[in-house]
């Protein structure tokens, strides 16, 4: 029952809307509008979003997510079966040369389990993204409350 409601109120904190963040670059690679809302405590999952573009002449592919905030982070796609909304983890994602890949609500997201401790409003999360072709690149996914009001 608490899984449900964490996942229930990650889904209606996500439907807020993102607020926006600097953009984080390392080579050809860009993240920008990186985000978290904030969690209650008690509640161990957390989502993050973000979009990475990749300005190379070649595709890569997002391999691996960690952060020393959770026992793990997984890259989550949702999609709807019927009028179920279904939740899976995918292996990879493959970023396209020139092209960009968005995690956002209601689509691909990273998904943080066994929450260290609550994401509170204002700091931020480090994470550890892995490339195959890239290799490692570490950002800072900002949380932020109130993203109902934030334009994106």
């Amino acid at each position: 029952m608490k899984r449900i409601a964490a996942i229930t109120f990650l889904a209606l904190a996500a439907a807020c809307g993102a607020p926006q963040s600097q953009p984080q670059e390392t080579g050809a690679l860009e993240v920008r509008e990186a985000w978290a809302a904030p969690t209650p405590a008690g509640i161990d999952v957390a989502a993050g979003y973000l979009t990475i573009a990749n300005g190379a002449g070649a595709d890569d592919r997002l391999i691996a997510v960690s952060s020393p905030r959770a026992v793990s982070v997984e890259m989550h796609e949702m999609s709807m079966d019927g009028d179920v909304m279904r939740m899976r983890a995918v292996e990879g994602v493959a970023i396209p040369a020139g092209g960009s890949v968005a995690f956002g609500p209601s689509g691909l997201h990273l998904m943080f389990t066994g929450v260290t401790a609550p994401f509170l409003e204002g700091e931020e999360i480090p994470l550890t993204l892995t490339f195959e072709t890239a290799g490692a690149f570490e950002i800072l996914l900002p949380v932020h409350a109130g993203a109902a009001h934030a334009t994106h």
